[in-house]
């Protein structure tokens, strides 16, 4: 079964690799490095409908991408969560392994340091989650992108997470790059 996946995701990456990826010149600088910053609304999808806008979901994010032979990024950032109940505030350093140009998926692990208000504070458990999302570039070396995160608990096998799809644990985010 799990052979049947890989064989799927190898065709559909082939397919959407530009021959640019594979016949890049070494002198060509196919390296990119950005620095960004942005927001991740953390309501469910099943949710947003049900709901009105509520900036207390909001979580905000600053980080730095490396992008390798155009296709291959490296995403590192830091998740910042306001208070909310009695919670002070949370900082979450994430790390994110995505491949695509426009078009991105990937996986990563983030793990959260909660600050509550009574002073007691602690790191949770690492945590881990599927990226997907799409580049946009603007105008000069500037590029919007709109991200889909899937939290996961632990890292399975990504055929129960096919099987097993829960529309609560799918987030959005948007965030503003500029390449350097």
């Amino acid at each position: 079964m799990k052979q049947k996946w890989f064989m799927v995701a190898l065709l559909i990456v082939s397919v959407l690799t530009p021959a640019r990826a594979y016949f890049t010149p070494e002198d060509s600088g196919s390296m990119e490095t950005s620095i960004g910053i942005g927001a991740h609304y953390h309501v469910g999808a099943t949710e947003i409908e049900d709901i009105d806008y509520d900036a207390g979901y909001l979580g905000y994010l600053a980080g730095i991408k490396f992008r390798f032979n155009y296709m291959w990024t490296i995403d590192a950032s830091v998740e910042y969560y306001p208070s909310e109940d009695d919670i002070s505030y949370i900082v979450s350093p994430r790390l994110s392994f995505l491949y695509g140009e426009w078009l991105y998926v990937g996986t990563g692990i983030e793990k959260k340091y909660v600050e509550l208000e009574s002073g007691e504070s602690d790191w949770d458990d690492e945590t881990y989650f599927l990226q997907a999302g799409l580049e946009f570039r603007l105008v000069g070396n500037n590029a919007l992108n709109i991200d889909a995160y899937y939290g996961l608990e632990d890292f399975p096998d990504i055929s129960d997470v096919i099987s097993d799809f829960d529309n609560e644990k799918l987030t959005f985010g948007i965030r503003f790059y500029h390449y350097f």
